[in-house]
């Protein structure tokens, strides 16, 4: 839908702790915004039983206009492959882009809604064009595992991955890189819009993901647990970046899922 409208991971988590989120995209400065970084905890909203969403995961609902909005920032990802190491750019690096996120569950589903700015909307892959996308990894079992794709099978990860250009989201799991795997239960919905803007720069993708709280199948994150961890990940089209060569939250983000 389009509506108009390592060394490296150590400097990396230095400038986390030591800049703040606002010095940059001064435009969506706004009081109802809450900065998140690394290690904080965000609480999951409550949908009530009598608020519908018009359609299952519509990104541009006005329940979204009711619930806290949090900014977290997204640097390069280390690269740990041969491929993404070639294609690596040591200058922006370290230059952060901002995703927003809510996150809220109702009486049957978990919703995440994403948005983030991209002047540019990258649908299709060819060999020299590659789709948007954005995804959000769960650890399953804590916070004790490697926020790069788990560490190991016995601290595994689910992972929700959402592509431009395909209304869908494929459920995976990974315990480590190089083991990425696409479940067998594809249970996680998701829908977008790709709002544009005057001013191209302030062009957005809306996305939502959401999954029933109660499923079957192994590597599936549980969505009753108190305190879930989570990270971003974000792919830009137009910048090519694909696979490894990525945008991620530097560490473990805490949902407090509790029922205060």
């Amino acid at each position: 839908m389009r509506v108009n409208l390592s060394i490296y991971r150590a400097v990396l988590l230095g400038l986390v702790m030591t800049t703040g989120a606002a010095q940059a995209d001064h435009p969506e400065l706004n009081p109802n915004v809450t900065d998140v970084h690394s290690g904080d905890t965000v609480k999951v909203a409550r949908i009530p039983g009598t608020i519908y969403l018009r359609t299952q995961n519509d990104p541009d609902d006005l329940i979204w206009d009711r619930l806290p909005v949090y900014r977290t920032e997204l640097y390069s990802a280390p690269p740990v492959h041969a491929s993404v190491i070639l294609r690596f750019d040591e200058d922006t690096a370290l230059e952060p882009k901002h995703l927003y996120f809510q996150v809220a569950r109702s009486d049957e589903r978990f919703y995440m809604r994403l948005r983030w700015k991209d002047a540019t909307e990258d649908r299709g892959t060819t060999v020299d064009r590659f789709r948007d996308g954005v995804a959000v990894q769960y650890a399953i079992k804590g916070p004790d595992t490697s926020f790069m794709m788990g560490s190991g099978p016995d601290k595994p990860v689910n992972i929700w991955y959402w592509q431009s250009g395909q209304e869908q989201v494929d459920n995976l799991a990974a315990g480590g890189y190089g083991s990425t795997t696409r479940l067998p239960e594809q249970i996680v919905a998701g829908a977008s819009s790709y709002i544009t803007d005057e001013i191209v720069q302030d062009n957005q993708w809306h996305v939502v993901m959401s999954r029933p709280l109660k499923v079957e199948g192994e590597h599936q994150v549980d969505l009753s647990r108190d305190s879930i961890p989570v990270v971003f990940a974000l792919w830009e089209g137009h910048h090519d970046q694909r696979d490894g060569d990525k945008r991620v939250s530097p560490n473990w983000i805490l949902l407090d899922n509790g029922k205060g």
